[in-house]
C-alpha cells in the first residue's frame, strides 16, 4: 500500500490489508507512547530537564502523531467498509459499547468482501493482494 493511498478514503482494501494496518497503527502507537514518556517525562516535569518549550513540543509532535495514526486507522476501516459495498459512515454502528465493537469485528475482519467491483472499486485481490482470510 502507498503512502497516498495509506491517507485516502477512496476504494477497498481486504481483510489481510485491513488487519495488517491495524496492527501496523498499534505497534507505531505503542513505541511512539513509550518514547514520548521517555522524552516528556512520566512523573514529575523537573526531574525529566523537558521544562518550558520543549515539553510544549513534546506535546505537539504527540499530537500530530495520535491525529496520524487515528487517520490511517479510519482509512482503513473505510476501505474495507467499502469491500464490503457498505458506506463509511456505517463505521458509527461502531460508537455503541459491546455491541458496536462485536459488529466492527464480525464485519471488518470476519466477513467477507464483495467477490466482484462494486460502486467503490475493483476488489483488492485485483491489485495483486490475496483475498485469504485474514486470521488464516
Amino acid at each position: 500500500m502507498g503512502v497516498s493511498r495509506l491517507f485516502s478514503l477512496n476504494g477497498r482494501i481486504g481483510r489481510r490489508e485491513f488487519v495488517l494496518t491495524q496492527i501496523a497503527v498499534f505497534v507505531a502507537s505503542y513505541f511512539t507512547t513509550f518514547l514520548l514518556i521517555v522524552v516528556g517525562g512520566a512523573g514529575f516535569a523537573s526531574m525529566t530537564g523537558v521544562e518550558g518549550v520543549w515539553s510544549t513540543l513534546v506535546n505537539v509532535i504527540a499530537a500530530i502523531l495520535a491525529g496520524l495514526g487515528l487517520w490511517i486507522s479510519l482509512a482503513a476501516a473505510v476501505k474495507r467498509c467499502h469491500d464490503r459495498a457498505l458506506s463509511g459512515w456505517m463505521l458509527l454502528f461502531a460508537m455503541p459499547p459491546v455491541i458496536g465493537q462485536l459488529w466492527l469485528f464480525l464485519s471488518l475482519v470476519l466477513a467477507e468482501g464483495e467477490a466482484g467491483a462494486n460502486a467503490y472499486g475493483d476488489p483488492a485481490h485485483a491489485h495483486g493482494l490475496s483475498p485469504a482470510p485474514a486470521l488464516a
